[in-house]
């Protein structure tokens, strides 16, 4: 017997934030939930559901709008899209003529290189100072919305055994995927530590060592690994990245600036539509959660852990900007911060300026005028 996950099951983003759902009973089985746990029909309709919304019209377009297909590079294929999912299942893409094909991911898929090398139109990137990285490397991709106001990810650990602050991972074992390793450099940096004052252990997306006590902590995703080890009665204690000094947007969408000028029109449809399939699924979380594990069949996923996620999630899709102009915006200020911290440290090749990696534009036609496009 083994406490390993099969690789199909331990896929995760290639920004190195865990996107695999474990569940833990001495063996640790992918998206299984506890033995105890009565079993959920996926396809069955989300209890005490408010009305379903519909939708508001488009923004004036000029004539008939083109009919468009946009090849999308997400990660693995969980409630973390559900809004992106929605777009497509409640016919907001059909009603914008638009359609989409969303591309498989696995340990070795890099978001920038698949959509600067033209193998996509756009991509969602797990972590934005990658997308600040790789335009002072002189990539030229450009953020046009974000689905996480903040960066969801972070060093999981026991509760028995807690890491709270970055000062508390000194002479501890901290379990590193490769993606994980820049934002825990800053992280240490921003806090006047070295890695050389711990020991780094190199992990993949199961957060089996942890619970076997090989390591003290575990990079991991907020409402994800976290949820699922506590459906099996394990407690675990999350330093949000975020909250220790790396103040970045999660799950930014981005594009190539000659994307964005030669398909403006479809991307701004695209996120119009995105934008109502996220409104839908904030307000209807379970029959979202449902939906994406009734398609996403192969990836097994848990429809009780995935409830939680994408319900847990919600206080990471919306905040203060949301409300007041909409969901997937993004704050250039933000976006300067993420700029000042990695010039600060030292970890760009060049300079860049905020309209060098994001743009409101996109986000300023889709929404034309109002902040929120469903009724």
């Amino acid at each position: 017997m083994t406490n390993r996950l099969s690789r199909r099951m331990i896929l995760a983003r290639a920004s190195g934030l865990a996107a695999g759902v474990i569940g833990m009973n001495g063996l640790l089985a992918a998206c299984s939930p506890a033995p105890s746990a009565a079993p959920t029909t996926p396809s069955q309709p989300a209890t005490s559901a408010p009305p379903k919304p519909t939708a508001a019209a488009p923004a004036a377009t000029a004539g008939p709008q083109t009919a468009a297909s946009l090849k999308v590079q997400v990660g693995v294929q969980n409630v973390e899209f559900a809004g992106i999912f929605e777009a497509d299942q409640q016919g907001f893409l059909k009603s914008e003529n638009l359609s989409q094909q969303l591309l498989a991911t696995g340990p070795n898929v890099a978001p920038v290189t698949v959509v600067s090398g033209g193998g996509a139109d756009l991509g969602v990137l797990g972590g934005a100072d990658s997308l600040i990285k790789a335009r002072s490397s002189g990539i030229p991709v450009k953020a046009f919305g974000v689905l996480l106001q903040k960066a969801p990810s972070g060093l999981m650990s026991l509760a028995s055994s807690p890491i709270k602050t970055p000062k508390d991972a000194v002479g501890k074992r901290i379990g590193l995927q490769a993606g994980a390793r820049g934002p825990w450099s800053t992280i240490m940096q921003l806090n006047g530590l070295d890695e050389s004052q711990m020991t780094i252990v190199p992990v993949e997306f199961d957060p089996s060592p942890l619970v076997n006590g090989q390591v003290d902590g575990f990079w991991s995703y907020a409402f994800n690994q976290p949820l699922a080890l506590r459906g099996q009665g394990l407690d675990t204690v999350m330093m949000v990245a975020y909250d220790a000094g790396y103040k970045y947007y999660g799950d930014v969408i981005f594009a190539t600036d000659q994307v964005l000028k030669d398909q403006e029109d479809a991307l701004v449809r695209w996120l119009r539509a995105t934008v109502k399939g996220w409104e839908y699924t904030v307000g209807r979380a379970e029959e979202s959660a449902r939906f994406t594990v009734d398609r996403s069949p192969d990836l097994g996923l848990n429809v009780d852990q995935q409830i939680a996620q994408n319900k847990a999630q919600i206080d990471y899709v919306t905040s203060d900007l949301t409300r007041q102009k909409g969901l997937l915006w993004m704050d250039p200020a933000t976006w300067q911060t993420g700029i000042d911290i990695l010039d600060k440290l030292g970890q760009l090749n060049s300079p860049v300026k905020v309209d060098d990696i994001q743009t409101t534009a996109l986000l300023d036609k889709a929404f034309g005028g109002k902040t929120k496009l469903l009724t």
